[in-house]
């Protein structure tokens, strides 16, 4: 195809958007980057442009493609599809407005920065598969899958575009039970010959599972760098879709395990019943997988936390206010570790905690993680839930443990993690909250810009540590944040997560975070940016488990230091 088709139309003017770049060609159509009038807002229209190869009756096809993909996402309304703001024609061309998604498309990604990381592929299944359990849902089969038809907002977020070939199943029917066929183009094969099903291939009835298939062809793409079949022609590959098994990816990469392999081969079924029915049951499938695999990798790797070698006691507050020496108690040592990532890519939020107890003595050395126990009693101290506002809650106060990795200096808090294996977390004394709001400054001032950065705010601890929630932003990768909730014995429930450029990113630039927890619903912002989705944790552990408790901080990486200031917390009814 020329290159030079559409460019004609640059500096044209169709529906209130002025052409300013062309960015691509799709099929029969091209799209090109345009300015509104009168609106500061740049959007991509894609132009039905017919190829001159087309006769009267493959125009009058490709056309009713077109409009019907304009038909079918207008009906759509979901956060990981790309919407469509207008559609119409001006002057024998129809057209589609859409946003402009600055970041690309997943197969450019991959072109240019290789093959991704389980984590980074996780991220991006979880957003794709929502998106398609959606569009099934409201009675859609995208039957186009694939990295070219996945774009990228600029901040690791994903919407699924191109619609053209949607296939309608009847608003009642289930999407796992087809009920009539695709419909065709005449003399055409529908979809895109490396991304396929085989029921595609054949030509037989589709319904939501041929795009699960279509989805585990583009996950085995992102994580080989490139698809499972080579073909010279369309129709041999449609017969190795239909009758060849896909290579095992473990024989290409390393850290795929036979438990992700199969994962994989089971979204490649070539029977429909024998794949996941969903494409949120792939996402959760392959997920499981990575946990699964990374916690039997970690097992072996716990050791015992040393004993202090300098004389000095810490010291710890119960949460009544008397201050105990901390003797012959066993301590609770948190590990949280997490993925190694290639620099320059998305992060994605896999990491995964194990506990590990302590023989004798408290330490300072390896990496100290605080906790609080009665010296006299081996049951934690209740605490009486706070109802108090905390004003500026770390001016060289009581409040806090001091000594080796966490002191005070300048009217602030500083956490500076020294240890290569554990998290560096210190909960106050004193104050504990249910419902609360908290804000609180923090200052990363060194540590590594390619690595686990992470920083943040603990809250609802327990007294002995057993359970409690974790937010945590970084500065890694344009900016992240991750929300977990620890449930005791090592086992860490990941809640939310997501990348947010709001994030200074330069070491002593200083971000605030506030945090809102209202029963088991909570708020987040940073820098007063509000994250966008309100999280509800529906499975928040028996009893009051983590209803109430301690506020801390937390610091992930070795050699990273964080400075914490003026910190806020006013109880909520």
């Amino acid at each position: 195809m020329s290159m030079t088709r559409g460019q004609q139309l640059i500096g044209k003017e169709i529906g209130s958007c002025l052409l300013e770049k062309l960015l691509g060609y799709g099929g029969s159509s091209a799209v090109f980057l345009a300015q509104q009038r009168g609106v500061e807002q740049k959007v991509a229209i894609k132009v039905f442009l017919p190829r001159s190869t087309m006769n009267l009756q493959m125009r009058k096809d490709f056309y009713a493609r077109f409009l019907r993909e304009a038909e079918a996402v207008s009906n759509l309304d979901y956060s990981n599809i790309l919407p469509i703001f207008s559609y119409g024609e001006q002057d024998g061309l129809p057209y589609i407005i859409m946003p402009y998604m600055p970041g690309g498309t997943l197969r450019e990604y991959i072109k240019s920065h290789g093959r991704l990381s389980l984590a980074e592929a996780q991220w991006y299944l979880q957003q794709i598969a929502d998106a398609l359990d959606y569009a099934h849902a409201h009675g859609c089969v995208h039957c186009d899958v694939k990295p070219a038809n996945i774009l990228l907002d600029g901040a690791g977020n994903v919407q699924l575009s191109d619609f053209g070939i949607v296939h309608m199943m009847p608003a009642e029917a289930d999407p796992a039970h087809p009920q009539q066929p695709a419909a065709k183009v005449p003399g055409m094969l529908l979809g895109t010959p490396d991304y396929i099903s085989p029921e595609q291939a054949m030509g037989k009835p589709l319904d939501g599972r041929s795009d699960i298939y279509s989805l585990g062809i583009t996950l085995f793409t992102l994580l080989a760098g490139h698809p499972p079949f080579k073909a010279d022609s369309t129709i041999a590959m449609a017969l190795l879709h239909v009758h060849e098994p896909p290579p095992a990816l473990s024989l290409q990469r390393a850290d795929i395990s036979p438990t992700i392999d199969h994962v994989i081969q089971k979204a490649l079924a070539k029977q429909p019943d024998a794949r996941y029915q969903s494409a949120g049951a792939l996402s959760a499938a392959f997920s499981e997988a990575i946990i699964n695999d990374y916690m039997e990798r970690k097992n072996d790797q716990q050791q015992k936390f040393p004993a202090s070698q300098n004389g000095n006691t810490p010291r710890f507050v119960g949460n009544r206010g008397a201050k105990r020496a901390f003797v012959n108690d066993n301590p609770v040592v948190l590990i949280k570790p997490a993925f190694q990532r290639r620099v320059n890519f998305p992060r994605v939020f896999i990491a995964i905690g194990a506990l590990l107890v302590v023989t004798m003595g408290a330490a300072l050395l390896g990496g100290l993680l605080t906790s609080r126990f009665d010296a006299n009693t081996s049951k934690a101290v209740q605490a009486k839930v706070s109802t108090n506002v905390l004003v500026d809650g770390l001016s060289n106060n009581d409040d806090w443990p001091t000594g080796g990795m966490f002191f005070f200096a300048n009217d602030q808090y500083h956490i500076k993690n020294t240890s290569a294996h554990n998290v560096a977390l210190a909960f106050s004394f004193n104050h504990t909250y249910a419902n609360f709001r908290l804000t609180v400054t923090m200052a990363e001032l060194h540590g590594k810009e390619d690595s686990v950065d992470y920083y943040g705010i603990a809250f609802r601890g327990t007294s002995d540590q057993s359970h409690y929630y974790l937010f945590e932003v970084s500065s890694w990768s344009g900016g992240q944040y991750q929300c977990w909730r620890y449930d005791g014995n090592g086992q860490w429930k990941y809640l939310s997560g997501g990348q947010t450029p709001v994030i200074l990113n330069t070491h002593g630039k200083t971000n605030t975070v506030t945090v809102e927890a209202t029963g088991n619903t909570f708020h987040f912002w940073i820098n007063k940016v509000p994250i966008k989705k309100t999280l509800t944790d529906i499975h928040s552990g028996s009893g009051t488990a983590v209803s109430s408790g301690d506020i801390g901080f937390s610091v992930e990486e070795q050699g990273t230091e964080v400075a914490f200031s003026h910190l806020y917390i006013k109880s909520l009814k």
